[in-house]
């Protein structure tokens, strides 16, 4: 029999001012914590997370742009079946500093208005800039932390990730195109080239959807996702290049009540 106690205050505040009926300034500070494993020895993982930005929307367009820094005092890392690590599945370990920080933005229209349709054309944009490290020096027996130096990147955590979808929509259908972009990053924590074995390569997937009412609360919906069946690698762990999806479809019938 192991057990664990943990007594913590989470506290958190979030705010929204008005400039006028379009434009508005937001903000927030957020204590994170993630409590240690039953029968673990390591420290539970605590952050502070700030986050700022302004928001716009009036009429058919609405934009957001939003920075955040996220202040670790300790990253706690997890051994699974499924992320590996050259470590007992359960066993965890502390990551020490680490400060991730960065900028998402994002916008949508309708353009239905600019080109004179009934149809609803709604398109969007999300893109968000990442940078993520360690800033404290150690060595770990989680694989993808190994022997870290101050100024270290993150495993898994890629600079650049972009998502743009545009749809469109009558009254008892909808069909949409996403292409979602990931920016090459690295499975073990380094700084500078990444070696070939560690290098999880940048992508673009391409994903379609469409539904159509049959009844008012029974509709059919199709998706195929990465349609160019494009070839990548999304991990080294557990064991070895592990592949991302290949293209799939999918058919169903949705319920709403």
């Amino acid at each position: 029999v192991a057990e664990n106690t943990v007594d913590v205050f989470i506290p958190g505040a979030g705010a929204v001012y008005y400039l006028n009926d379009a434009w508005q300034i937001i903000g927030g500070v957020h204590r994170g914590f993630v409590a240690p494993g039953t029968g673990s020895t390591s420290d539970a993982e605590r952050s502070i997370n700030y986050e700022a930005g302004f928001r716009y929307g009036a009429g058919a367009l609405n934009l957001e742009a939003v920075g955040f820094f996220n202040d670790y005092s300790n990253l706690l890392g997890t051994c699974t079946a499924s992320t590996g690590g050259g470590c007992a599945i359960g066993a965890q370990f502390d990551g020490g500093e680490v400060d991730v920080k960065g900028l998402e933005f994002t916008a949508g229209y309708d353009a239905a208005e600019l080109l004179d349709t009934a149809w609803s054309i709604p398109v969007a944009a999300i893109y968000t800039y990442t940078d993520a490290e360690f800033k404290t020096s150690f060595n770990s027996g989680f694989g993808p932390w190994g022997n870290v130096n101050v100024g270290d990147e993150l495993p898994y955590v890629p600079d650049h990730q972009l998502t743009l979808t545009a749809g469109v929509e009558g009254e008892t259908w909808r069909a949409n195109v996403i292409a979602n972009y990931v920016g090459e990053t690295r499975s073990v924590a380094g700084q500078g080239a990444i070696p070939d074995n560690q290098l999880i390569n940048e992508r673009i997937v391409l994903d379609l959807s469409a539904e159509v009412d049959i009844v008012p609360g029974v509709s059919l919906i199709g998706i195929v996702e990465n349609v160019t069946d494009e070839v990548y690698n999304v991990s080294f762990d557990p064991a070895g290049a592990r592949p991302g999806k290949p293209r799939t479809v999918l058919g169903g019938i949705r319920f709403t009540f």
